[in-house]
C-alpha cells in the first residue's frame, strides 16, 4: 500500500493489544491491571510512552536504521542527536519512577511495559545505544526483568 500511515497503524495496534488484554484478563497475567486504580496507571505509563517515548524512539530508528537501509544516505547526525537527548530525558523519567515500583504502573508487569519491548529492542540491539538504558540503573533493571 503506497499510502501506508505507520502513526495510524501503530494507534491501532495499541486499540488491539488493549482488546486482547481485556478478553484474555482471566489467562495469565493482568496486563491491564487487578483494578481501577492499577488500570488508571497503566494507561497514564501508556500514554506517555505513546506520546514522550515512542516519538524520539521511533525517529533514532528511522533515521539510524531504516534510512541507510532504504535510502542507502548515511543518518543525520542532527536527527540523531536531538532525539536522543529526547529520549534521555523521558528515560530519565522513567528512572526516577522504577527506583519506587518494579514495573511502569506498579509492582506488576503490564501492557505498559510491554509496549517497550519492539523499539527499546532495536536500541540495545541494532542500534547500539544500550548505553541510553545501561547508565539508568533502574532503568537497566527493569528492562533487563521485561525482555
Amino acid at each position: 500500500m503506497s499510502n501506508f500511515d505507520s502513526s495510524l497503524n501503530y494507534v491501532e495496534s495499541r486499540a488491539i493489544i488493549r482488546y486482547y488484554s481485556e478478553k484474555n484478563k482471566n489467562q495469565g497475567s493482568a496486563l491491564l491491571g487487578n483494578t481501577i486504580e492499577e488500570r488508571g496507571l497503566v494507561e497514564q505509563w501508556l500514554e506517555v510512552e505513546a506520546h514522550n517515548f515512542y516519538p524520539p524512539i521511533l525517529n533514532l530508528v528511522m533515521n539510524i536504521l531504516i534510512l541507510p537501509l532504504v535510502k542507502g544516505e548515511a543518518p543525520d547526525p542532527k536527527v540523531t542527536e536531538e532525539n536522543e537527548e529526547k529520549l534521555g530525558k523521558v528515560l530519565d523519567i522513567y528512572e526516577e519512577r522504577l527506583s519506587k515500583t518494579k514495573y511502569l504502573a506498579g509492582d506488576f508487569f503490564s501492557l505498559a511495559d510491554l509496549s517497550h519491548l519492539p523499539l527499546t529492542h532495536f536500541l540495545m540491539n541494532q542500534m547500539k545505544k544500550e548505553y541510553m538504558v545501561r547508565e539508568r540503573k533502574h532503568v537497566s533493571a527493569w528492562w533487563d526483568d521485561i525482555s
